[in-house]
């Protein structure tokens, strides 16, 4: 903020910092800043770079996530389904015993291999955030929150466990 200064009228002036409260001006020629301007002044650097690296994490991080794909299967793999890192269906494959299951049975799969796959891009997403922000950052469990309810299933950020696997499902 900066203050004009100068004699009424004369059309001459200078222009100078404006006062803040709490801080001053020297107002000599040479004499700078105070020590609490260059205080303030450098902490507001230091935000703005700790903003900047934020920003870059989370391009980073947007990137990985964007790759994420899951499928689910059922049917004994004969329903196939796979979903983009948001759960937009890029593709499903029925095999000719999945067909000759009938319409019901057919249709319960399809439904089924679709919560699989939404289960784990959910839960990769989820896994994601959670290595990258921490398990317990707000970032994290806002993540958790939207997929749980855009996708309709319950997310689990925690690492994954070798021994545990969705039913057919793959992560890639």
């Amino acid at each position: 903020m900066l203050a004009r200064t100068g004699y009424a009228g004369s059309g001459f002036g200078a222009v100078t910092p404006a006062r803040l409260p709490g801080m001053s001006w020297s107002g000599d020629v040479g004499g700078g800043l105070d020590p609490d301007v260059a205080a303030v002044t450098a902490r507001i650097d230091e935000q703005i770079a700790q903003a900047q690296q934020h920003a870059e994490q989370m391009r980073e991080w947007s990137n990985e996530v964007d790759s994420l794909t899951a499928e689910g299967s059922a049917l004994r793999g004969n329903v196939r389904v796979l979903v983009n890192h948001s759960g937009v269906v890029q593709s499903v494959r029925i095999t000719d015993a999945g067909c000759d299951a009938g319409a019901a049975a057919l249709s319960t799969g399809v439904m089924d291999a679709l919560q699989a796959a939404y289960k784990a891009v959910g839960d990769a997403v989820a896994r994601s955030a959670a290595s990258r922000f921490g398990q317990d950052a707000e970032l994290t469990r806002l993540m958790v929150d939207d997929l749980s309810t855009r996708l309709g299933v319950s997310i689990d950020p925690s690492p994954e466990d070798p021994r545990r696997r969705y039913p057919d499902g793959r992560i890639g």
